[in-house]
């Protein structure tokens, strides 16, 4: 009984190990060899820990599931980790999904962002409201000290998404209602009745699902 257990553990070693290496080799993740991060205070990650997650392949459409990704905010990549060592995928995939939250590229080019750039997808239906991450590197002084600390700094931007045109919200009742084009006097007074403050998401979603409406 032990025998046949061991041998039991053997294959299901083995029948994974090549599952991993087919979907490496399927999906061609590209290896981390060095943290460049150390030296900066705070995170590039939208959530430094480890969840469950899901990409779609670039090559094939296949959707394949991982059990450990995070979303590199500052460099726009998704890493994962397989048998112990990190990874991350670049333009072999067009869409992912880690903690929770669906990520997709291939919208059109604007400003500094390309087709390859992702983006959150919030909601979806005859327009599509969007969010990114902008992160950037922060370098200070601290008065009478000749070190200067790095440091990442998250802020946050919505797009709207509709006739194939990607628009840049600016947080406010005039950009969003331009963006969307029409039912402007529905809206208007939607927004006035309902006292919502276009510079906060839940508004923002609200706005948009009366629109659909």
């Amino acid at each position: 009984m032990k025998n046949s257990l061991i041998y039991f553990g053997l294959m299901l070693f083995a029948v994974t190990a090549k599952a991993q290496s087919m979907f490496l080799q399927d999906i061609n993740g590209q290896p981390m060899f060095e943290n460049t991060y150390s030296a900066i205070e705070g995170t590039p990650y939208l959530n430094p820990d480890w969840t469950r997650g899901t990409v779609k392949a670039k090559i094939n459409g296949k959707t394949y599931e991982l059990a450990k990704t995070r979303y590199d905010a500052y460099k726009d990549e998704l890493e994962y980790e397989e048998n112990q060592k990190p990874y991350r995928f670049g333009k072999e995939i067009t869409e992912f999904t880690s903690d929770g939250k669906l990520f997709r590229s291939g919208f059109p080019a604007l400003d500094n962002l390309s087709a390859q750039s992702f983006y959150h997808v919030i909601y979806e239906g005859k327009v599509a409201l969007l969010k990114r991450y902008p992160t950037r590197i922060q370098s200070e002084k601290p008065y009478n000290s000749a070190t200067e600390i790095k440091r990442f700094v998250k802020e946050d931007a919505f797009f709207l998404y509709k006739d194939k045109k990607l628009t840049r919200l600016e947080k406010d009742k005039k950009s969003l209602l331009e963006a969307l084009g029409d039912k402007q006097a529905e809206l208007e007074a939607f927004i006035k009745d309902q006292k919502l403050k276009l510079s906060k998401e839940e508004d923002i979603l609200r706005l948009i699902e009366k629109y659909e409406q």
